[in-house]
């Protein structure tokens, strides 16, 4: 991938964001997350020297850990799953962590960010269609998670992730709608900043129907990966 087809594809990217949130009424505040997942050190190198992109997102330890450099010119941000045992390795390396699903992964982070001096930013995931094969909290879970979590020194809870079930339209705009419903319960309750849902396939769905305000695009961005996987 060039420098050309990269720019103008998040360019392109940037414009609809800003249509949408013309078309819902509302300020363009949304954050894009480019998830870089399984694209080569050239193109974060490409990233960084032409300042295309303010965040970049990882869903595998490795991948950040190798292509992380000191001085990029954009953050990073974790989002895929993350095992307590890799928390270490990526503690002193992310601005912000969307996939907290549990209480014992939120200890290890506070437990690693302490030995940093460093209090990290994070989301807790939602596990909106309740499937075995995700993790995170159920929405019903999720204020008590809050209150247990923001006990935690070392964390700061700022806002709600989730990732929707692969349905059809009209049931992930229901999902969207009740994610949104949460998130204005609990965003001014709590001072949040971020709702992070969205990605290539439904973040015009979730800006809409949710009022998300970080969405993660990997394909819209990168194009499809070897493995024809959708991000």
């Amino acid at each position: 991938m060039d420098k050309l087809e990269l720019a103008e594809n998040i360019n392109n990217i940037k414009n609809r964001l800003a249509l949408i949130c013309k078309e819902c009424g509302r300020e363009n505040d949304i954050i894009l997350v480019g998830a870089s997942k399984t694209m080569p050190q050239s193109v974060i190198d490409l990233v960084d020297s032409e300042k295309l992109l303010e965040v970049l997102g990882e869903n595998r330890v490795q991948e950040l850990t190798a292509k992380y450099r000191d001085g990029q010119s954009f953050k990073w941000h974790f989002i895929g799953k993350l095992q307590s045992n890799k928390v270490k390795y990526i503690i002193d390396k992310v601005s912000l962590i969307h996939s907290v699903d549990s209480i014992s992964l939120a200890k290890e982070i506070d437990k690693q960010a302490k030995k940093h001096n460093k209090v990290i930013d994070v989301l807790l995931q939602i596990n909106m269609g309740k499937e075995e094969s995700k993790s995170g909290f159920y929405i019903e879970e999720i204020e008590r998670a809050i209150c247990d979590i923001s006990k935690l020194e070392n964390i700061n809870v700022v806002g709600l992730m989730a990732v929707m079930p692969i349905v059809d339209k009209a049931n992930t705009i229901q999902l969207f709608e009740c994610l949104g419903a949460k998130w204005l319960q609990l965003k001014d309750k709590y001072n949040f900043k971020y709702l992070s849902a969205g990605m290539t396939n439904d973040y015009e769905l979730a800006i809409k129907y949710a009022g998300s305000n970080m969405v993660r695009i990997g394909t819209g961005i990168f194009g499809v990966r070897s493995n024809n996987e959708k991000v």
